[in-house]
């Protein structure tokens, strides 16, 4: 069994998501299928955060700095917002560390300048990875062999691990990053409606969890599905889902979302510059 020191830099919700599956199930490698345990150390700057992961998952260290975390571990995975990211961890030196960057809109050649980093892993994760369920994508750079199983089997460990070249990543992370998002308004009709007609909270999220998750397994099934004629092959003609489905064209629903998932790509490239 392998021995490797995993240092996560911020405490929110994504680093949270990604400490619990890793102290729930472990980490498999990827290539060797040998398992690795990983040391886990924590830093940010919000003592109170760091109290609280510390309370709620068990085995974590907290390092006493960014400095000291990363002179202490070998794989830096960086959890905090991309615009303080580099005061954050102004003169540490990351040579020699390989990077794994969870920060939307940040590419690998800044990553490198700012950081002095050689191996750099650039992945978009989503808040699904909280039920082990998050799209990973990602790329990389400078890794080699065992860094690379490191990172698939971290990345793999909340989710599925989906490499990428690094000029689809902003595409992605309006996509799959911030798509949960989209999914919630969306899910959040659903229950409303329910709650309006009778249905109590509990039955109301069954109702819509159950017609959102089998209606996207039922899309996800066939690759090469035509998506509107399944949505004809709901409607039929005077019935009730046609008078939803046509009131969802006439107020352009499909374009309405798909600019919402545009300016959420506009604003990672935004971020990279």
């Amino acid at each position: 069994m392998k021995n490797c020191n995993l240092g996560i830099i911020g405490c929110g919700n994504m680093a949270q998501a990604v400490i619990e599956s890793i102290s729930a199930g472990g980490m498999r490698a990827y290539e060797q299928a040998s398992e690795i345990k990983v040391n886990v150390f924590v830093s940010d700057p919000d003592c109170g955060k760091v109290s609280a992961v510390l309370k709620k998952f068990g085995g974590l260290r907290a390092a006493k700095d960014n400095a000291e975390l990363v002179e202490t571990c070998e794989y830096i995975l960086l959890a905090v917002k991309p615009q303080v990211y580099s005061d954050a961890l102004k003169g540490i030196s990351f040579s020699g560390k390989t990077v794994i960057s969870i920060m939307a809109g940040v590419p690998v050649a800044k990553l490198r300048e700012n950081l002095g980093a050689q191996k750099v892993v650039r992945v978009m994760p989503n808040l699904n990875a909280k039920i082990l369920k998050s799209y990973n994508a990602y790329c990389s750079d400078g890794l080699g062999a065992p860094e690379k199983a490191f990172a698939r089997a971290l990345l793999s460990s909340f989710g599925i691990a989906v490499e990428v070249p690094e000029k689809r990543i902003n595409a992605v992370t309006g996509l799959t990053g911030s798509g949960p998002a989209f999914v919630f308004m969306f899910f959040k009709a659903f229950v409303e409606v329910a709650e309006k007609n009778g249905f109590s909270r509990a039955e109301a999220l069954q109702a819509a969890e159950s017609v959102i998750s089998s209606s996207a397994q039922n899309l996800a099934a066939d690759v090469s599905v035509d998506i509107d004629r399944m949505i004809d092959s709901v409607c039929s003609k005077g019935g009730t889902t046609i008078e939803g489905v046509n009131f969802l064209r006439e107020k352009d629903f499909v374009s309405v979302t798909e600019e919402a998932i545009e300016r959420a790509i506009k604003r990672a490239e935004e971020l990279g510059k």
